[in-house]
């Protein structure tokens, strides 16, 4: 009896280990699920999903490199798989975790600890510079096009108009889609206060230019009542201290200049509307 209570003892331990180890395995790799493609992508595609359908992806492209949504990996390497679809070209998506990445020279060189986005040719990444906005994540390998290359494609060079072979490979990166830490900031430096009023005035971003002209011609404005007002009340009190019996005529045309501050601000108000608003 005690034999079978120690045997069974022994194998809830080795059982509980195990549920351990193979939850800790399951957790390294991230985010993963499955997508329909409209054709079979190899593992480490960087992937956006389509355009009109959230359940199925195709290759990143350039022009659109903040949409891209994830890397395909090698299924037979998951624990657990799962189908969302009976499409026969199926893509499993990883989101988050340390993948092999197909990338390419395109940009340079890569060594670790790079960020990497899409390149000129679809669902292959490459260095990131100054330039881009959006980043799939950092290596965690280097690749000078020697080595274990996987293939080569012809790009062109926006920069030098000519057309140049760049080495593709695979190496490990860790994805985290996010904007460009490189990327080199021109905005003007608008408070967080005007551009969050800017934007709930004209319902969409504003750029700071026009955020600057609006402050502009509000002051202007408000100072031109200001002082379209001060100048008619000080008349007025000037003229019933000089004629009492004037009181009325005065009183209509302070009332007169009244309107008239009122409506230089009303104008400018409605410019500055116009203004954030089209």
């Amino acid at each position: 009896m005690t034999r079978v209570v120690l045997v069974l003892a022994v194998c809830g331990i080795l059982t509980l280990v195990g549920v351990t180890s193979y939850a800790a395995d399951a957790t390294t790799g991230g985010s993963i699920q499955s997508y329909a493609a409209d054709t079979a992508l190899a593992n480490g595609t960087i992937v956006q999903l389509g355009s009109s359908e959230n359940d199925r992806v195709q290759p990143a492209t350039k022009s659109n490199s903040q949409n891209m949504f994830g890397v395909t990996v090698d299924r037979s390497k998951l624990l657990i798989t799962s189908s969302a679809s009976n499409d026969k070209n199926q893509a499993y998506v990883a989101v988050t975790g340390t993948y092999n990445v197909l990338v390419s020279t395109e940009g340079g060189p890569i060594k670790s600890g790079d960020y990497i986005t899409i390149s000129s040719v679809d669902g292959i990444g490459m260095k990131a510079d100054t330039e881009v906005s959006t980043v799939i994540g950092r290596t965690a390998g280097n690749f000078d096009g020697k080595g274990a290359v996987l293939g080569q494609e012809k790009v062109h060079d926006q920069t030098s108009g000519k057309d140049q072979i760049v080495q593709i490979a695979s190496i490990p990166v860790s994805i985290k889609i996010e904007h460009n830490p490189l990327t080199k900031s021109t905005k003007a430096d608008v408070p967080d206060f005007l551009e969050r009023l800017g934007q709930q005035i004209a319902e969409k971003k504003v750029s700071p230019i026009r955020i600057y002209l609006s402050m502009a011609i509000t002051a202007i404005s408000l100072i031109t009542a200001i002082i379209v007002l001060y100048a008619g009340v000080r008349n007025s009190v000037i003229s019933i201290g000089r004629n009492p019996m004037s009181k009325k005529s005065v009183f209509r045309a302070l009332l007169e200049i009244i309107l008239t501050a009122i409506l230089v601000l009303v104008i400018g108000l409605f410019a500055v509307y116009l203004l954030l608003k089209l």
